[in-house]
């Protein structure tokens, strides 16, 4: 029973830390500043993709939840940003899988955009 109420405490605080516009600006630039190290192909259209990748993740910032499920905290998405992610962890025709996508997602939330 403490352990439940503990855990939607702690899912509480991070919902109110997310809808931060600050935070959200801080999740998108370090997800751009991680992609950016991806190895990547070259396409014609690159600045596009980039452009609309940068589209994307703002949506995904807004939609972003963290909070706990059978003890570890866990980033929850949906719709178009659940599929983003997995495009994200997996790769597609124009980059390689981002192996630690969720840890970088994980850590710009997290981390205060005032330090």
């Amino acid at each position: 029973m403490i352990g439940e109420q503990f855990t939607q405490v702690i899912d509480g605080l991070m919902a109110e830390r997310l809808r931060n516009p600050e935070q959200r600006e801080l999740v998108v630039t370090a997800m751009l500043e991680g992609f950016d190290r991806l190895q990547k192909k070259k396409v014609p259209d690159a600045a596009k993709r980039l452009k609309n990748l940068e589209d994307r993740l703002r949506l995904l910032s807004e939609n972003i939840r963290l909070g706990f499920v059978n003890g570890r905290l866990v980033v929850k998405v949906a719709g178009s940003s659940e599929s983003l992610l997995k495009e994200l962890r997996y790769g597609t025709d124009w980059y390689v899988p981002w192996d630690k996508v969720d840890e970088v997602l994980l850590a710009a939330t997290l981390v205060d955009p005032a330090t």
